[in-house]
């Protein structure tokens, strides 16, 4: 068997491990080892295996994940997420379907402090939901609406896609962090405009009581301490202040000293934080290791390199070749965790991308773009499942079905970034 044929049949045989549900982890290293195994030996699949894990666990660059986590973790248990909340709900007071959207702006700011879409798409359910509930919301509009603004914990940094993406395509995370703001806040908006037309369209919402002028005043100041964590961490990134790592080591830090002052974090809450933290870097960090592995061996064989040579001998446009990577993306969204597809897909289609032509960094915000897609997707949305778990009563088939108007918001983004690349890589441009 050629090297080509061997790397695909790797490839397919991790993907029907990941059909039978088997953790990614073990599917992309046991593959990888595997592949090392036959393409070399024994020896050189143990050496692979035990250098590359050592190297992934002992990387600088990657402790930004569990710092970031971590902050993450803390600023829910300190309830700044429903502050958020009440912040974004007494602002939107007014507008049919106030509530709804109030749940998505919320879930953006809490993910430029989170890093996380199924962490903000957990938090706001506790909150908000209970909330649209007893103003009389529909339950399928109610409930899309915050797994679509969760979400945005991807695309909006900090985000730990990007970083990930970063460690593998070797590309600036701060670089990667300014491409995705205005990304962010553009799905945020096109979100926020979904909402409003299934609320007016459907009659699925109430119109919410108008509040004071002083009430909205006084709920905008409720909470300084994001406005605060945030100029500390992504501002003195864009700044040139801190590097990430930095950045999430204030961010944390900052995170706890306010959560200690305001009262709000006890002690059995910081720890807490630190062991949902412990068990969701490891999680991650075993994915990456998997990944890594796995690479490895399709470097060995030489699949980039030979679909690269494939296409342009099929003189495929870069168009064309771009939009059969983002029908895969899509694809594999309905069915795999979004990190994982990262970790599978960056290693084969970057060097692809790259020879294109296309920015690796307008890539990077393709692929988060895409992620989170994927996220809201039925069958396998993690976000639908995360909303479930809370609301054991509604029925999934409802839920999949007053989820799809959302679906284009992302798919309207993500021809924008091709119509507009400066929509990803103007501000980079600017701060570096």
């Amino acid at each position: 068997m050629s090297s080509f044929a061997l790397g695909l049949a790797g490839i397919g045989v991790m993907f029907v491990l990941l059909f039978l549900r088997q953790p990614v982890w073990l599917a992309l290293a046991a593959c990888g080892i595997l592949g090392n195994i036959l393409l070399n030996n024994v020896a050189m699949a143990q050496f692979v295996a035990g250098t590359n894990a050592f190297d992934i666990a002992s990387e600088y660059g990657l402790t930004v994940i569990p710092l970031f986590v971590l902050m993450g973790e803390v600023a829910s248990g300190s309830r700044m997420s429903a502050e958020l909340f009440n912040a974004a709900r007494v602002a939107m007071s007014g507008l049919r379907g106030g509530l709804s959207i109030a749940s998505i702006a919320a879930s953006g700011a809490f993910g430029a402090i989170c890093g996380s879409s199924v962490a903000t798409a957990a938090s706001m359910t506790r909150i908000a939901l209970p909330e649209m509930r007893r103003a009389g919301y529909d339950e399928g509009y109610s409930a899309s609406s915050i797994a679509a603004g969760g979400s945005l914990g991807i695309l909006i940094p900090p985000s730990i896609i990007l970083v990930i993406y970063g460690s593998i395509a070797e590309a600036s995370v701060a670089r990667l962090f300014a491409a995705s703001m205005i990304p962010g806040i553009v799905l945020l908006v096109l979100y926020m405009i979904v909402s409003m037309i299934l609320a007016r369209a459907a009659g699925r919402a109430p119109t919410d009581r108008v509040a004071s002028l002083g009430a909205r005043l006084r709920a905008l100041m409720g909470p300084w301490q994001f406005v605060l964590l945030f100029v500390l961490t992504i501002g003195g990134i864009y700044a040139g202040i801190f590097s990430p790592n930095e950045a999430a080591s204030v961010g944390a830090f900052g995170a706890i000293v306010l959560g200690v002052l305001k009262r709000s974090l006890s002690l059995q809450g910081l720890v807490q934080a630190v062991q949902a933290s412990v068990l969701i870097s490891c999680g991650l960090f075993m994915i990456v290791i998997g990944a890594t592995i796995f690479a490895n061996f399709v470097v060995q064989t030489r699949l980039p390199d030979t679909l690269l040579d494939l296409a342009q001998g099929a003189e495929l446009s870069p168009v064309l070749v771009m939009l059969l990577i983002i029908v895969l993306y899509i694809v594999m969204g309905c069915f795999l965790e979004g990190i994982g597809m990262v970790l599978i897909t960056v290693p084969v289609f970057l060097p692809v991308i790259e020879g294109y032509g296309f920015d690796p960094i307008w890539f990077g915000v393709l692929v988060a773009v895409l992620v989170e897609l994927g996220l809201i997707t039925p069958p396998v949305g993690m976000n639908l499942f995360i909303i479930k778990a809370q609301a054991p009563g509604l029925a999934m088939g409802q839920l999949y079905r007053s989820i799809t108007p959302f679906l284009f918001a992302p798919i309207v983004l993500v021809a924008l970034l091709f119509a507009v690349p400066g929509l990803a890589l103007w501000l980079p441009g600017v701060l570096f």
